[in-house]
């Protein structure tokens, strides 16, 4: 587990674009909405996509063969991502992306610094989903559809590539090659909810619609990268209080797309990570009381599961206050 980051951040602390509760009684859901095409990848403020960025750098540096993984089989599909992303992400935001001809400009911006990308597959010797990740904030995965020559237990969908940096709580190596109810195993009320309805909504996917879906959890401490590795929470030496739960809390927001590949059939997923300290959260209107109601209304199961029924109580008596 990479060391946790001690410089505090400020960036875009009033600017959170994402609250996802919903409204009691607690179900399970896809939550899945049609998002439109410029709304892709989410760049925000600068100063955060630089950290962002340069946090990614230094993971892969490190732990490159735990964040990226790639079958033989994903590489058609990984070449279609990386060449939709080339096309796109200049088309849109041409002030931090230049395409010319076999290479990729990312752009100077605040605190990130120019990079230069070959995109000559034939050259540059860098798998192509490997190199789409690296443009942007976002963690990539590529699901390809049943393959009756793998032997597994199970059928479906399964992970056929991913560069994950910032996974929430979960290890790509484990979940690497399983298909998607193997993955969700973990996940209380899964299989009795939503299995069947993530099955078929995969299964008939229009191609090049994509969609939205976005998940939230609390987490005592600021890192981007939870993959299961770390040490224990030191909570219990330290408790979180009414009094520090502003300052110790932070709401972390996956906003997850979907998209099936035209050429190839697989189904693409970006992973974007917003990450606000509490206290900078609940001066939003309205949203500290969503949030009680939100987390009071979690089944046991599902506390266990988002790791915060060991500081609900303390949770529920900060945003109280609001």
């Amino acid at each position: 587990m990479p060391p946790r980051q001690k410089k505090e951040r400020h960036f875009s602390q009033n600017n959170s674009p994402h609250f996802p509760f919903e409204e009691p009684p607690f179900r399970l859901s896809m939550g899945l909405l049609k998002t439109p095409i410029e709304e892709w990848f989410e760049i925000f403020d600068p100063e955060e996509r630089a950290f962002q960025m340069e946090e990614k750098r230094r993971l892969l540096a490190i732990y490159h063969d735990d964040i990226f993984m790639a079958h033989p089989s994903s590489f058609a599909a990984s070449t279609e991502v990386l060449n939709l992303m080339l096309k796109h992400l200049p088309a849109f935001r041409p002030d931090l992306y230049l395409r010319n001809r076999d290479v990729i400009k990312l752009q100077s911006q605040l605190k990130f610094k120019e990079e230069v990308w070959s995109t000559d597959l034939n050259k540059n010797g860098i798998h192509p989903l490997d190199l789409a990740a690296r443009l942007v904030q976002e963690d990539l995965i590529i699901m390809l559809p049943p393959d009756p020559k793998k032997n597994q237990t199970s059928t479906g969908w399964w992970l056929a590539a991913g560069s994950v940096a910032f996974p929430s709580r979960w290890s790509l190596r484990e979940k690497f090659g399983q298909p998607m109810d193997i993955i969700h195993a973990p996940v209380p009320f899964y299989k009795e909810q939503i299995q069947t309805t993530v099955d078929n909504f995969f299964n008939h996917m229009p191609c090049d619609e994509i969609y939205a879906r976005r998940n939230w959890s609390l987490y005592d401490n600021s890192s981007l990268r939870h993959d299961g590795a770390g040490k224990p929470s030191k909570i219990t030496q330290n408790p979180i209080t009414s009094s520090n739960a502003g300052e110790r809390l932070w709401l972390r927001v996956e906003r997850q797309t979907l998209r099936k590949l035209k050429k190839t059939g697989a189904i693409f997923f970006t992973i974007r990570i917003h990450l606000r300290q509490l206290k900078h959260i609940v001066g939003f209107d309205g949203i500290a009381r969503r949030l009680s109601k939100a987390l009071l209304a979690l089944p046991q199961e599902m506390q266990a599961y988002k790791q915060t029924d060991v500081f609900a109580d303390s949770a529920q008596a900060y945003l109280n206050k609001f």
